[in-house]
């Protein structure tokens, strides 16, 4: 009867520490989160969906490339180091489906919050965010549903990198 009750309480407490952490994945706070007009957020004058040609008119030949087979994406990487880079670009048949702004070396107006505070991002995108966390950082987000499109700032103190994907 002992082993049953300890078993129990095991079990109980095993749940209580699941359900309390929860997922912390994006797709999770999709429901809760009201939406944002994204449509004006560009890269300089690309946008998701842009094709690799425009990238290439933009920002020249891919410092670096990487092609991975599942799901099939090719990534442009843009900066002097493969790991440490400026700007990474997924494509997906061509097409744009994921910019990450690592710094603020290809300047515009998203760019430019990087090493900026948590307010500037509210001053620019307003109230209706999300906060997560993702592999140890901080991370404020916000969808466009009406354009299925989302922006991710990490933060650590202040903006450290931009991600603007389309939402799957």
């Amino acid at each position: 009867m002992r082993k049953v009750n300890m078993l129990l309480l095991i079990i109980m407490i095993g749940s209580i520490l699941v359900s309390g952490c929860g997922s912390n994945e994006k797709k999770d706070f999709y429901e809760e989160t009201k939406s944002t007009d994204l449509s004006d957020v560009t890269i300089h004058s690309l946008t998701l969906n842009s094709t690799d040609k425009q990238v290439e008119e933009v920002f020249g030949e891919p410092d670096f490339t990487e092609t991975v087979e599942e799901p099939p994406s090719t990534y442009y990487i843009y900066g002097e180091d493969e790991k440490f880079y400026d700007l990474d670009i997924k494509l997906v048949d061509g097409k744009v489906k994921r910019f990450f702004l690592a710094n603020n070396n290809f300047h515009s107006e998203l760019g430019d919050l990087i090493g900026k505070s948590k307010q500037a991002v509210f001053q620019m995108f307003g109230s209706d965010y999300y906060e997560r966390t993702d592999t140890g950082a901080d991370v404020i987000g916000y969808f466009d549903k009406q354009n299925k499109t989302n922006i991710e700032f990490t933060i650590d103190k202040v903006v450290t990198g931009i991600i603007v994907s389309e939402i799957e």
